[in-house]
């Protein structure tokens, strides 16, 4: 009973400046994780685009058949992904895969269907890199690893985890070159 007694002289003797403190640490806090929440979705969102550019940009290489004329296709391919997203992503972060396929049915399906995963760490192995010929359907998906800044963010959207997979897919017929 003593503790009770000193606590309410304690907030007696706090008055009404005592209530907005107290009032501003229920809201408050509450209030400053849905703005962290909101600057997470806002660079998040940020982040997909840059990597939504960066793909197409580099599928362009590819499409026009500018990627096939270089000495090494997939190193063309990688070289403007990477310039694309600049330092926002580091290069060594990008999991990319250029398929080919025949029929857009084929293509469709692809892209319904993840890249495989490893079973010992659970990343994405991404099948060969294949720029294909004029004519021929490609799939290009690139991913990136996005960590969350904000645990509390990571923790509801990661799945348990601090990043979520952020991915852009372009899909195109190569133009004749």
């Amino acid at each position: 009973m003593k503790l009770f007694g000193r606590i309410r002289r304690w907030f007696g003797a706090l008055g009404d400046s005592g209530a907005a403190v107290i009032e501003f640490a229920v809201v408050g806090s509450t209030f400053m994780l849905m703005l962290l929440a909101a600057f997470e979705f806002g660079f998040m969102l940020f982040v997909q685009s840059a990597l939504d550019n960066a793909a197409r940009d580099a599928a362009r290489l590819v499409r026009t058949g500018q990627a096939q004329s270089a000495a090494n296709p997939q190193t063309a391919f990688q070289t403007l992904l990477c310039n694309t997203v600049g330092s926002l992503i580091g290069c060594a972060n990008l999991i990319y895969s250029s398929q080919v396929f025949n029929d857009w049915t084929s293509a469709q399906t692809a892209i319904n269907t993840p890249l495989p995963r490893d079973p010992l760490n659970g990343n994405f192995v991404p099948p060969p890199f294949s720029a294909g010929t004029q004519g021929q359907i490609i799939v290009v998906t690139v991913t990136y690893n996005y960590p969350f800044f904000t645990p509390w963010v990571g923790g509801y959207l990661g799945g348990g985890h601090n990043s979520a997979y952020l991915m852009s897919t372009v899909v195109f017929q190569n133009e004749p070159y």
